[in-house]
């Protein structure tokens, strides 16, 4: 870290935004907090977003434009681009909450360790609801955290990339690696961090390759406890889904 203001690098993947890039980059640089830089990956988008990202000119650190594979191609590649102490990932349809979300949290830095993940909340934009709040072995089994409101330190990715094979989910992997299988804490902040678009791609559960090898992930990856919590939930949520059609076909029957 550097000092008391560790420099923050912003990173947006984008591509065809064009009814929301502008928002998510003034949010970013209205920010208060001064020692940021900001990193956009263009997907090269069609739409008219180009035409707006270069019309921001330097007040975007690095802007490139050019094809990638998805979201965790472009993150993968921003990568090397950035000089920031923290790395955070925005979405091209998520903002900021306020003006004031990297100085409230990184002027707290004081106790914060050279290993620590840093994460918030999330408002949940078309549900109107604050979530994850604090996490834990058990919640991480059921879900990610929200990606728009994890701060990770630079050095993780010395030595982790983003499966580029999981088209949505390839946080999710990352985090739980991180999580379980490495000496990094996710230490929790009492801040929302951005507004989330939940209707977005990443609000989308349908990754049919993370679908596919999720047993074969978390099987390498849960320790004991949290994989009998995992299929003790499973089993319950089927046995309530069963009840559930059973009730239904009862009130059809007597009707």
């Amino acid at each position: 870290m550097t000092g008391n203001s560790p420099k923050i690098s912003v990173v947006i993947p984008v591509f065809n935004a064009i009814a929301t890039i502008e928002n998510v980059i003034k949010s970013v640089l209205d920010q208060t907090y001064g020692h940021k830089e900001l990193i956009i990956i263009n997907n090269l988008s069609t739409d008219g977003t180009t035409e707006i990202l270069e019309g921001f000119g330097d007040k975007i650190d690095v802007l490139i434009s050019e094809k990638d594979e998805g979201i965790y191609d472009a993150m993968n590649k921003a990568l090397k681009y950035c000089s920031g102490d923290w790395v955070y990932f925005l979405g091209s349809d998520d903002v900021f909450y306020d003006n004031n979300v990297l100085t409230s949290i990184f002027s707290k830095m004081n106790d914060v360790k050279h290993n620590d993940i840093i994460y918030g909340n999330a408002f949940y934009i078309h549900r109107k609801t604050i979530r994850f709040k604090k996490m834990n072995r058990y919640k991480l089994a059921k879900h990610n955290f929200n990606h728009q409101t994890v701060f990770y330190p630079r050095e993780i990715f010395k030595h982790f990339s983003y499966d580029t094979k999981y088209k949505l989910w390839a946080d999710y992997n990352l985090n739980i690696q991180l999580f379980f299988k490495t000496t990094y804490k996710f230490r929790y902040f009492d801040i929302i961090v951005a507004k989330f678009n939940d209707r977005g791609s990443s609000g989308n559960n349908d990754d049919q390759d993370f679908i596919r090898d999720k047993k074969k992930i978390i099987h390498r990856i849960f320790p004991f406890d949290v994989l009998a919590f995992y299929y003790g939930r499973e089993l319950f949520l089927l046995i309530r889904d069963f009840l559930k059609r059973k009730r239904n076909e009862n009130r059809q029957n007597k009707a």
